[in-house]
């Protein structure tokens, strides 16, 4: 990699001349440049040495002027040394104390007895008081190993910041990886002090604590909350290096929870932040705002808990006298939960929990007139509606939780009344309603937004993944199938509904999909499956129609109960194995569990079922007569699992619902609102499990481009000159080339050199965008660049000019950067009958049955919201660059205007067409390597949507006419002409049928239609239209009208009109 695009000089470099010139730090080079010794670079002895402590000594000295050498060596030695019996994160919670609340020294009383007394480590009241140094490149020797860090930030002497920096075409997760987690084995002191870790590569930045997983370090891309958010690594310097920020952060949103018996070091999310400092800035205002603090919505699952106590903390330490924090809930589990959570993180001053807990009405009030720190109660405390209200003389703030509820009613109306003078802020995961009055009242306007679109890119939502267990289908035995089906279809005489409603079937894939072979091995498989998942929740299977979820509903019957006489045989025939307790729980279980259908009702459902030799009676009993959603909302009920295919998809929230079976073709949008359902997940739990059988892929790929061909093509391994000279000149060539390709592109090469620090990053993405607008352009390009690089290793070093190598230097990176990956008439007796021809003919491959249990890969799918990539694309900057992993959105919609008639079309060639689609879909590689691609993604639009407004029509009709009359080879004016035939043309097609009653069911209005056609095209189409063509051109455009507004196709209306 060249020295301009390098790591060291891109991004550290960057990194500290940010720090030094923007934000005031004070920055180091160390690397061989440092001078070890008291007098020194750093002060330091030998590179052992983590804390600065001349640094130390002289902001000791400066912040307590009381302190004598004795006491700052005494501070000194409490800071820096440890007992090797302490974990890691106990020496860090401990050092955090001391900066944070003071180091403890030893003081004389007058009386010649000691006590214990703090001296500040860091000045939080004046920031310019204190000394913020960032040192590059500074070797740090452990016990055994040396290791040279890439930026660690020292505030007074401190070590509080470490960052690794990766090149900008480098995964950061590798910095995680391979080098901070090394350095955790090898120079673990240097995080005894450590407020957080940062990880980069310029372009995307993450930030955590010791003792996190890479899972929990999260990213930092806003500086106020109504930026949209930029994941780059100068937005996470600004907003956390900038000297009052991090100062903030180090004094008020640090936590360590000991929840569980475990310690867990929590660092304030980005939202988290600037959500509390939102609310603390309405809180020192509170007179203006008459006690209303406002509302806080942030989204379920983004740490609403923890926010509620960074606020509390930050209103403790920041302002004068002692205020009691009032935190309220209406439920007992959510009042003890809460509770724990803020002893658990030590606001409760080594205390129980318990002992702020309002136990009665009574036992509230009294608590109220005293001046505890933190009061826990349920809304029914403030149960006495003639309470004397309480005036207290400090301030009394209220916390309520999911505020949209417990400010309801007269519980809340008691509250008011008892404490008018308290200031109340609400906590909610949920949005108000637009007649939620009560709640504005109460609290006013929003204090600070976080919902769930934003915390769906920030990632912030509860893990939702993915596994793929779809079977493979063999070929069709033979070609009789379609003599079969088209004899079948003969017999029929479908009107225009019933031929319409077939097509949709054939082109939804419906009898393969529903084939009885097939609906077997899914049945199975889901018994296997999901029994093995026994302990995990409830599940719900996702069936292609009412029918059909009937079907597989009795099939898993079977399948059940066949595993149930394996449990007891197994038992029977090893009653003395270790598992055998384990497996009777399992049996106790699977012969405890109830299942259901749920379905809506519809007109003639007992005789359709009849058709299909099945009885809804007993279901439709079932969901009359019981509360089925209440029995599947109980966690501990045993309707376990149930049958569904539209009800229940969305708006139902089951929170044990762990398991979703996926059996049926949904598009984007309602697939991810039904995959939501298993996102809802209970307490305790860290994920849902979304199982797909019907390679739901194909909707996500839908809305992916495939650029997998290598662009440079050929092997490469020849020495392609024939002489130096030769070789010279084909390299300035491809050089000279490529500069001009970028400039007819918009871009200009030497902007990218001579761009310094994080500019060029920028550069480095223009360039890329303006690279991506088609596949041809970035092909072009990408061969330009392997071209040149594989010429480049020829030369020799003196062949080289400094001119040469910066333009090799900054296409090779572009080529990088490009590199990257940037996420439902009646023909149910036709349809039992193709069903049954399909079944015969159709086999399942016995050797690629479902995924073997454990050996999927899973994909965390929680951030793919495909409503979001469609409306946030339009703000993006480098829309290209998302384009290059999009594809055309409506190809359904065109592919379903472009339908074949289901009674013309070679039956056995259209489903080995598709049977060779279906297989595609669930190969492991294919679905890996899309959700891969689909995980780089964060928004996007589909261009083919809006392309009507910029071809200046005014709806995608007169776009669709254009297109239908578009040929080859037409000059500019012709073009601009024929969008005005088109405009033309629709409008009186349109003001016809405002007159018609059924025009395409009678000769006469049919006949109108088509001659009003006729005539608009022969006068109006250019020239090079031909008297053949118009007579086409008609027809088409009569085909499409009558699909478009009569509903159906007319081909043979429009035979006989002809």
């Amino acid at each position: 990699m060249a020295k301009d695009y390098s790591e060291d000089q891109l991004i550290q470099k960057s990194t500290a001349e940010l720090l030094e010139q923007e934000l005031g730090w004070k920055s180091v080079y160390a690397f061989d440049n440092e001078v070890l010794g008291e007098q020194g670079t750093l002060g330091r002895k030998t590179q052992n040495e983590v804390v600065l402590t001349r640094h130390l000594r002289q902001a000791l000295k400066r912040l307590n002027p009381w302190m004598t050498d004795k006491q700052l060596t005494e501070a000194i030695e409490r800071m820096t040394s440890y007992m090797s019996s302490q974990t890691l994160m106990q020496i860090n919670e401990e050092k955090y104390g001391y900066l944070r609340d003071g180091v403890p020294v030893t003081r004389l009383k007058p009386n010649g007895e000691t006590e214990q007394v703090r001296a500040r480590v860091m000045d939080f009241a004046n920031v310019d008081n204190n000394e913020f140094i960032a040192v590059r490149e500074l070797w740090i020797k452990g016990p055994i190993h040396k290791r040279r860090t890439d930026v660690v930030c020292f505030v007074n002497g401190i070590p509080l910041i470490f960052i690794e920096l990766k090149n900008h075409d480098q995964d950061i997760q590798n910095a995680y990886t391979d080098n901070y987690r090394d350095y955790l084995d090898t120079i673990p002191h240097l995080f005894h002090h450590n407020a957080m870790i940062m990880l980069s590569n310029g372009m995307e930045s993450r930030v955590g604590t010791v003792g996190s997983k890479w899972e929990f370090f999260h990213e930092w891309k806003r500086l106020t909350e109504l930026d949209h958010g930029n994941i780059e690594l100068p937005t996470m310097l600004r907003g956390i290096c900038k000297k009052e920020n991090l100062l903030d952060l180090l004094e008020n949103f640090i936590l360590f929870d000991h929840s569980g018996g475990s310690t867990v070091k929590i660092l304030a999310r980005n939202h988290q932040y600037l959500g509390v400092n939102q609310a603390v800035e309405m809180y020192r205002h509170r007179e203006a705002m008459k006690g209303k603090l406002g509302v806080f919505w942030h989204t379920q699952g983004s740490g609403k808990s923890y926010s509620m106590v960074f606020l509390a903390q930050k209103i403790r330490r920041k302002f004068e006298g002692s205020p009691t924090i009032v935190v309220l809930t209406d439920r007992d589990e959510l009042n003890k939960q809460i509770s724990d959570t803020f002893e658990n993180c030590g606001l409760l001053g080594g205390l129980k929990a318990k002992q702020f807990i309002a136990q009665s009405g009574d036992d509230l009030r009294q608590k109220l007139q005293g001046n505890p720190s933190f009061i826990f109660s349920l809304i029914q405390k403030f149960n006495k509606a003639d309470a004397e209200p309480v005036y207290p003389d400090h301030d009394i703030i209220v916390m309520s939780d999911e505020a949209h509820r417990t400010q309801n009613g007269v519980f809340a109306d008691n509250l008011m009344h008892m404490l008018p003078t308290a200031n109340r802020i609400g906590f909610t995961g949920t949005p108000l309603l637009r007649d939620d009055n009560i709640t504005a009242r109460t609290f006013g306007q929003y204090v600070s937004v976080y919902d769930f679109k934003r915390a769906v890119e920030d990632k912030a939502t509860v893990p939702l993944y993915y596994e793929n267990r779809g079977e493979k289908l063999q070929e069709l035995k033979n070609p009789e199938i379609n003599a079969e089906i088209a004899a079948r279809l003969d017999e029929e005489e479908l009107d225009p509904s019933q031929q319409a409603k077939l097509e949709r079937e054939f082109a939804q894939e419906v009898h393969l999909l529903t084939a009885e072979k097939r609906l077997r091995v899914v049945a199975q498989d889901f018994v296997r499956h999901y029994s093995d998942l026994w302990t995990s929740g409830k599940a719900m299977m996702v069936s292609f129609d009412k029918v059909t979820c009937v079907r597989m509903y009795n099939y898993v019957q079977e399948y059940w109960q066949k595993e149930i006489k394996a449990l007891r045989k197994r038992i029977e025939q090893d009653p003395w194995q270790q598992e055998v307790q384990e497996i009777k729980r399992k049996l106790q279980w699977m012969e405890e569990t109830e299942m259901a259908v749920v379905v809506s009702q519809e007109q003639n459902e007992i005789q359709t079922f009849k058709k299909w030799r099945l009885d809804i009676t007993p279901h439709r009993e079932k969901m009359e007569k019981r509360e089925l959603d209440k029995e599947f909302k109980d966690a501990d009920g045993k309707l376990r699992v149930v049958f569904v295919c539209a009800m229940w998809l969305t708006g139902f929230d089951v929170k044990t619902l762990s398991c979703l079976y996926i059996d049926k073709p949904m598009k984007a949008h309602t697939l991810m609102q039904t995959i939501a359902r298993a996102n809802r997940v209970a307490e305790g739990k860290s994920n849902g499990l979304v199982i797909d059988y019907i390679g739901i892929v194909k909707a996500l790929r839908q809305a992916l481009a495939d650029y997998t061909a290598n662009p440079d093509g050929g092997d490469g391994g020849n020495d392609p000159t024939v002489n130096k000279e030769e070789l010279i000149k084909n390299v300035w060539e491809i050089i000279a080339t490529a500069e001009t390709f970028l400039h007819e592109k918009g871009f200009e090469l030497q902007e990218l050199i001579e761009a310094m620090s994080f500019e060029k990053l920028s550069f480095l993405k223009k360039a890329a965008n303006q690279l991506c607008d088609k596949i041809e352009t970035r092909k072009s390009f990408c061969t330009f660049a392997t071209t040149l690089l594989r010429l480049w290793k020829y030369l020799d070093r003196e062949d080289i000019t400094e001119d040469m190598r910066k333009k090799k230097d900054a296409l090779e990176a572009i080529y990088k950067e490009l590199q990257k990956k940037r996420k439902h008439a009646d023909i149910t007796d036709l349809s039992v009958a193709i069903n049954d021809i399909v079944n015969e003919h159709l086999e399942i491959d016995s050797n690629a049955m479902m995924v073997a249990d454990g050996s999927g890969r899973r994909f965390d799918i929680s951030g793919i919201d495909f409503d979001l990539l469609r409306r946030e694309f339009a703000r993006r900057e480098d829309k290209n660059l998302v384009l290059r992993d999009i594809q055309d959105l409506l190809q359904e919609r065109l592919a379903r205007l472009l339908a074949d008639n289901p009674s013309r079309i070679n039956f056995y060639e259209k489903y080995q067409e598709i049977i060779q689609a279906y297989n595609q879909e669930q190969n492991r590689a294919t679905i890996e390597k899309t959700f891969e691609e689909l995980m780089h993604l964060s928004q996007s639009l589909s261009e083919e949507e809006k392309r009507y407004v910029r071809e200046g029509f005014k709806s995608d009709e007169e776009l669709s006419l254009y297109d239908l009359l578009l040929k080859d080879n037409l000059s500019k004016t012709e073009v601009k002409k024929l969008k005005d035939v088109a405009i033309e043309l629709l409008a009186k097609i349109k003001e016809q049928l405002a007159g018609m009653d059924h025009p395409f069911d009678k000769p006469t209005t049919r006949a109108t239609l088509i001659i009003t056609i006729r005539d608009v095209l022969w006068q109006e189409l250019p020239e090079s239209y031909s008297e053949e063509s118009i007579n086409y051109y008609r027809d088409t455009i009569y085909n499409y009208v009558s699909q478009k507004y009569g509903g159906v196709g007319s081909n043979k209306a429009w035979t006989k009109c002809k």
